[in-house]
């Protein structure tokens, strides 16, 4: 398919597509360069690298070998880094995980994971305690920052805590990473089962965050990272951008419309990430005189807001970028800076191959409703596999070809609009949610016979959450109850905003419920809206 000349990223050889090859070049070229810092401390290159490497002897210690995965559940901060770093430069492997996951989904990442080591917040300590009978694996409980003791006391004997500090040793080696090696385990969230872990290499991370492809970041830039670590928008696409260009990060513990300027021009920050909502927020704020007094330069906005041209004009905004990725693949489609434009998402890399089929892998025509589907033109540049899911992984490369499961169009000049998710994923406030897992905690409810969890339209670019549920014959429940009965079970993004309780659920001759009637029918008067009940409890992160 055509795309623009400046979509044919440079990437460098294979070989050099490593966090270890990355950071060692920053060390022959500029080593006392401020690398990332957060509010507290910030190190250099070779601070970083050093200090990395130190605490990477605790996790060998711990028996984690290279190409063995470790649980990072850490709040954003610099240690963050450091952990990620101890991991990937000596051959190990991360996982992420999300800081609201809780009850059922918690234990089938850490036991899907394999791993026998966690570095987790004291302040989570409770979220894990929950689920210590259920671990299968886990043998090493890392604590950084104060510890919730009665948390603490809860775990089995067989957890064995240390303080954070306690992994800190003599250096260890960098490991001889390869291309090919994996550097993370990232969770993605199920549509039609658990929440599955991407196996991430080395050559897929720096493929997917390499400033190249959408010409977002120098060595002069200084990088504001406010999405979570723990996310692949925080860690690759905020600060592994800006690391591989060889600039400075800032690491900031999370998005804020009221100080975000104030922490731009505090820190000198020239450009940043912004989803779609978090541009929203900004540009909602009441306008001050010094709304374009600051150093940001430009921003990757996804997806881009309608009121881009009104949004770079009041904040002085040089240039908008954006793209189309995937924790599976990467990002496959690109507007580079300065040719973003609202409801698109450019053009297909040119070391990528792209297709839009129907439900039976037939190509589609321009303007017609098609899935994504994509493969690489190198070798390493899409995932390994989902970890310990054989059929998970057989089913998204059908055809030799990697399912995305969205719909999009292609335009006349040859840019991608995104259309809707295939698979009944929603996207709300920056999270993936998994429909199944969500109608899954509703159905433990012993009032609901079944339910349907489907996306409807919000007033901040994405999607909120509204469920469909039937009662059980006689029973009785009410949706306030119903929705705090899931704030015990659920992290904060996936709770839903709507309640329709419904006589029976529209569904086709083979019994599978028609969402998209569902849908359709968006919100109505008899719909239960949480944000609009002065009684009900706010839910916050």
């Amino acid at each position: 398919m055509n795309h623009p000349a400046d979509v044919a990223p440079a990437l460098p050889p294979l070989s050099q597509r490593t966090l270890r090859a990355v950071i060692e070049a920053r060390l022959r070229i500029a080593p006392d360069k401020p690398a990332v810092r957060d509010p507290d401390r910030g190190l250099s290159y070779a601070a970083l690298f050093e200090e990395s490497l130190a605490f990477a002897s605790g996790f060998g210690r711990l028996g984690v070998a290279p190409q063995q995965a470790a649980l990072l559940m850490l709040d954003n901060h610099l240690d963050f880094v450091i952990a990620w770093w101890a991991l990937s430069l000596t051959g190990r492997v991360e996982v992420p995980v999300n800081t609201a996951y809780k009850g059922s989904i918690l234990a089938h990442v850490i036991n899907n994971s394999g791993a026998r080591v966690i570095v987790i917040e004291g302040r989570y300590l409770p979220l894990l305690a929950e689920v210590a009978d259920r671990l299968e694996r886990l043998e090493h409980v890392v604590v950084h920052g104060p510890a919730d003791e009665g948390a603490a006391a809860r775990l089995p004997a067989r957890l064995r805590t240390m303080p954070w500090e306690a992994l800190r040793g003599p250096r260890e080696t960098p490991f001889d990473t390869q291309p090919w090696d994996l550097i993370g385990i990232m969770y993605t969230s199920g549509t039609t089962g658990p929440s599955k872990g991407v196996r991430v290499t080395h050559a897929h991370a720096y493929g997917y965050s390499a400033p190249a492809v959408l010409g977002l970041a120098d060595e002069d830039d200084v990088s504001l990272c406010t999405l979570p670590l723990f996310h692949i928008g925080g860690q690759w696409a905020a600060v592994y951008n800006n690391l591989i260009a060889g600039g400075s990060s800032v690491v900031l513990p999370r998005f804020s419309a009221t100080t975000f300027w104030d922490d731009v021009r505090r820190h000198g920050c020239t450009y940043t990430m912004l989803l779609g909502a978090m541009a929203n927020f900004l540009y909602r704020q009441p306008a001050r005189a010094d709304d374009a007094e600051h150093s940001l330069r430009r921003v990757m906005m996804v997806p881009v807001m309608a009121q881009i041209d009104e949004f770079r004009e009041r904040f002085g905004i040089e240039a908008v970028c954006t793209a189309y990725g995937l924790t599976e693949g990467s990002t496959v489609l690109c507007a580079p800076i300065g040719r973003a434009q609202p409801g698109k998402v450019g053009w297909p890399r040119a070391d990528f191959e792209v297709r839009l089929v129907d439900a039976n892998d037939r190509p589609v025509a321009d303007g017609e409703l098609g899935e994504l589907v994509i493969r690489t033109r190198e070798p390493w540049m899409v995932m390994d596999g989902y970890h310990d899911m054989p059929e998970a992984t057989v089913a998204a490369w059908r055809n030799q070809w990697l399912h995305t499961g969205d719909a999009f169009r292609r335009d006349p000049d040859g840019q991608f609009v995104f259309l809707d998710r295939i698979k009944d994923a929603m996207r709300r406030r920056g999270e993936n949610v998994s429909s199944f897992e969500v109608e899954k905690e509703i159905g433990e409810h012993p009032s609901v016979l079944e339910c349907a969890v489907v996306a409807v339209p919000s007033d901040a670019s994405e999607d909120e959450i509204k469920a469909c549920v039937v009662l059980r014959e006689g029973a009785a429940a009410d949706a306030a109850a119903l929705l705090a009965f899931l704030d015990e079970r659920l992290p904060y993004f996936m709770v839903p905003r709507y309640v329709d309780f419904m006589a029976e659920l529209p569904k086709t001759p083979t019994a599978k419920i028609r969402k998209q009637v569902l849908r359709d029918a968006g919100v109505g008067p008899r719909t239960y809206d949480r944000s609009a009940d002065p009684a009900a409890p706010k839910r916050k992160p």
